[in-house]
């Protein structure tokens, strides 16, 4: 590949969006500098970079099933960080404001009963909570927003957790905020 000097994007992480069954939908791809990309697998050993007709699920959706409580983020990286201090987490591809009445539908069908939105701390952010809190209400969730205390500008839960605040802070700041159901 030329070099323009400006140098080539960098994979620097994919995220995999499966159906309930564990099968590879399609990927999220992170690239340096930051922007993101979709692409799904084209059945012949390669991508395509175009999602016509693919389904779209909620991020580790094979994994929610008998979840009772499920964290909604906005963004892989935060969901995968939740998960590795043990709490099931999802998102939405495509970030705030794209989530979909499908997605509430998914969780409901997994199980799940109680949805925690942690928002980014940006207006983008908290208009995104309130749209997916108002979708999961409707359909029956127990619902809570929890604004992280502390949390800079544009901050999102990985910048939180980074700053020191542990697994056991999160819960119980998750535990005094009171729960909404319609």
């Amino acid at each position: 590949s030329s070099d323009d000097g400006h140098g080539e994007r960098q994979i620097v992480a994919t995220y995999d969006y499966r159906d309930e069954t564990g099968n590879l939908l399609f990927q999220v791809i992170r690239f340096e500098p930051k922007e993101f990309r979709q692409r799904r697998p084209d059945g012949h050993g390669g991508w395509s970079w175009s999602l016509g007709g693919v389904r779209r699920t909620v991020y580790r959706l094979d994994e929610l099933a008998e979840q009772r409580t499920v964290f909604i983020v906005e963004g892989e990286k935060d969901a995968d960080r939740l998960w590795t201090v043990g709490i099931p987490a999802t998102t939405n591809p495509g970030g705030a404001l794209k989530w979909r009445e499908e997605y509430t539908k998914q969780l409901k069908a997994a199980g799940v009963d109680q949805v925690v939105i942690i928002p980014d701390n940006d207006k983008p952010g908290q208009e995104h909570a309130l749209a997916v809190a108002r979708s999961c209400l409707v359909a029956g969730f127990s619902v809570k927003i929890v604004r992280l205390p502390g949390l800079s500008p544009k901050g999102d839960l990985s910048d939180w957790l980074d700053a020191g605040h542990t697994k056991e802070e999160l819960v119980e700041i998750v535990k005094a905020v009171p729960g909404a159901t319609e």
